[in-house]
């Protein structure tokens, strides 16, 4: 079947940038086709995404597993485990290698390959969730907030930060 195309994962976050969603588009209707292309190719969408997110990355932190580090911090625990999943398999996937790696295996495995391609490409729309989607939301809602409450709740947080206790 031909049209219409084949394709793993389900669609881009509708807040991805475009030229992430170009590649995530790439790696979702390539991947039925060939899954180690691909794993290699939704590495490649994470990879960009996470350089659009992390404009400011100093030099060093060219090689994807120090940009991961870089936003460890700013994702949920099984996001960023997914990010260094996402890396690995991408890259062992690449290279092949007369032993390949279990998770490359798995990914080119007939019942058990599509399933992680998706989880693959699921990790692009959840940093994009986590990243970009909900810091907008809420800071929607916050600027809905009268000033005198935003202005208490900070320096409610702030005296938490401090170790200071507030009433409220």
């Amino acid at each position: 079947m031909i049209y219409p195309r084949a394709q793993l994962g389900g669609p881009p976050h509708p807040d991805m940038p475009g030229e992430v969603r170009d590649l995530y588009e790439e790696a979702a209707s390539v991947a039925p086709v060939s899954r180690r292309a691909g794993a290699a190719l939704a590495r490649a969408t994470v990879e960009r995404l996470i350089k659009l997110l992390d404009p400011d990355a100093p030099r060093k932190a060219d090689k994807l597993d120090h940009r991961i580090e870089r936003i460890r911090g700013r994702v949920s625990p099984p996001v960023a485990e997914m990010l260094d999943v996402v890396r690995v398999t991408g890259n062992k996937a690449l290279h092949v290698e007369d032993d390949p790696a279990e998770l490359v295996v798995l990914a080119l495995d007939d019942k058990e390959g599509p399933q992680l391609l998706e989880l693959l490409l699921d990790t692009a729309n959840d940093l994009v969730d986590e990243l970009i989607t909900k810091p907008k939301t809420t800071s929607t809602y916050w600027a809905k907030l009268p000033p005198g409450i935003q202005a208490q709740l900070q320096a409610t947080r702030d005296a938490a930060k401090d170790g200071r206790s507030t009433s409220s």
